[in-house]
């Protein structure tokens, strides 16, 4: 008997040096936790201390790493149908209880997030946007309505937690009155992202400009004073002063701000305080851009998908980090290939042959587990249809072209890529369970649906990348 149990925990010797040749990037995980079990399953064992890049300590010795396309033919991801459902549930987390609030998820209990009842500023701000992107303004007008009342009270009341009121990251519902446990606060993005869907309402309602403003000029004050203050980050988990994803929203809101200080607040002190500010901020986001043009979200959190968020939420149509240019490709084809490896789903579909990439926050992740997310992977996605949808006007670098090309591995078209989007919502879709209800997360190894149930925020980035879908599909007629 103790024989048999050496043997199975002795790997021979030529599997011994296969392990060693394998470099730590290349490493697919056996999903053993112990060198016992490890080794009793004929698989490598190699401990990574420390371990940022969350690399599996047990790993096969006879498995290469698979890639991944992105490239898929065209194919609807979610018929309008399902698309209807995908809207019911998102609207029955908006306006909670009467209050105006948007709920991140009705799940009291998740683990190991806990309770997600309660209205985060980013989240409402992100997902009435969304809303109103969707339905318009006559379809979205009696909930938009009800979210600015909520926002005007939660701004104009007593902070418990002795920081300013405008940063708190989240509320009770329906008190509407800031959570006061223990969390990561301050969080700066909440100001400006208020800001740019309130100037959205106005520029559909018109006669809501006066009162807009007053919001507007409120909160974009704060960011143009405070834009280089320490914040915690989009995941609540670190702090920096110089995190991507605030930067580059901030300066679409202060621009749209600057703009809407001349047209609508006729100050025309106020639109240069915000225009000083954001070409202050705009100098500032050229210290994301690595040697290679990659985009960081900050020095402590280098590799997260919050940027590919943040271009999407942040674009101007200005150039400016547009979603053909240079960084943003090597961005896209940089996190496409770090999750490509890091998920056993991922491989799985690439061995089988099936195109799309399913995307977690960041590198070395380990949060639940460190899984995809279905809002990240739908964030990319509207990626994807927006470079669809511009590819036809945008004049590109051959150099950009090639690897925008390698990463589809096909020829860079419209149809291509939405192609490309299609795969990754496809991929997503097919680990839902229960009709269209969304968890937060899709477990990395067997593609479980994890973590809070009926996030807000996939719903709404779901419904957005099938807007930008609808608005590439436009551009041209495709052959399917």
């Amino acid at each position: 008997m103790l024989r048999a149990t050496l043997t199975g925990l002795l790997l021979p010797a030529a599997a011994a040096l296969e392990c060693e040749q394998i470099h730590q990037d290349d490493r697919i995980d056996c999903l053993h936790g112990d060198e016992d079990s490890c080794r009793a399953a004929s698989c490598c064992w190699s401990p990574v201390d420390p371990n940022p890049g969350n690399l599996p300590w047990c790993f096969f010795s006879n498995r290469t790493m698979q890639s991944c396309t992105l490239g898929g033919d065209v194919k609807e991801p979610f018929s309008d149908a399902e698309v209807a459902e995908v809207l019911k549930l998102f609207e029955a987390n908006l306006d909670a209880e009467g209050s105006g609030e948007v709920m991140a998820s009705p799940d009291h209990a998740t683990g190991p997030g806990g309770d997600y009842y309660f209205a985060w500023a980013r989240d409402g701000a992100l997902s009435m946007h969304a809303y109103l992107q969707t339905k318009g303004l006559k379809g979205a007008e009696e909930k938009m309505e009800k979210w600015m009342a909520w926002v005007e009270r939660s701004i104009n009341q007593p902070d418990p937690n002795n920081i300013d009121i405008l940063v708190e990251p989240k509320y009770l519902i329906p008190q509407g009155t800031p959570y006061t446990g223990g969390w990561c606060r301050p969080q700066n993005d909440g100001p400006g992202l208020r800001a740019i869907t309130a100037m959205a309402l106005a520029a559909e309602k018109p006669e809501a400009g006066a009162r807009v403003w007053e919001l507007v000029k409120r909160n974009l004050d704060w960011v143009a004073a405070n834009y280089s203050s320490e914040t915690c980050d989009l995941w609540e988990e670190v702090r920096s002063t110089d995190f991507f994803w605030n930067r580059y929203t901030m300066r679409k809101a202060l621009i749209l701000g600057s703009r809407f200080a001349h047209s609508v607040g006729k100050d025309e002190a106020r639109a240069m305080k915000y225009e000083a500010a954001e070409s202050r901020i705009t100098e500032a986001l050229s210290g994301h851009f690595d040697s290679k043009s990659f985009v960081i979200e900050s020095t402590n959190r280098q590799k997260d998908t919050a940027v590919i968020e943040a271009f999407n939420v942040g674009d101007m149509g200005d150039g400016y980090c547009g979603s053909l240019t240079k960084p943003v490709i090597v961005t896209l084809s940089g996190l496409s290939d770090l999750f490509c490896k890091s998920y056993a789903v991922n491989q799985k579909a690439a061995a089988a042959g099936i195109p799309g990439v399913l995307f977690g926050r960041y590198e070395g992740d380990s949060y639940d587990g460190g899984n995809p997310w279905v809002l990240l992977t739908a964030s990319v996605a509207t990626l994807l249809y927006r470079q669809a949808q511009e590819f036809p006007t945008t004049l590109m670098g051959s150099e950009d072209k090639e690897m925008l090309k390698k990463l589809l591995g096909r020829e860079v078209t419209v149809q291509n890529l939405v192609g490309a989007g299609d795969a990754l919502l496809l991929l997503m879709k097919k680990y839902l369970t229960n009709g269209m209800h969304m968890n937060e997360q899709i477990d990395r190894n067997d593609g479980s649906l994890k973590s809070a149930k009926d996030l807000t925020w996939n719903y709404a980035n779901v419904l957005k990348a099938m807007n930008a879908r609808k608005a590439a599909l436009a551009t041209t007629t495709l052959v399917i």
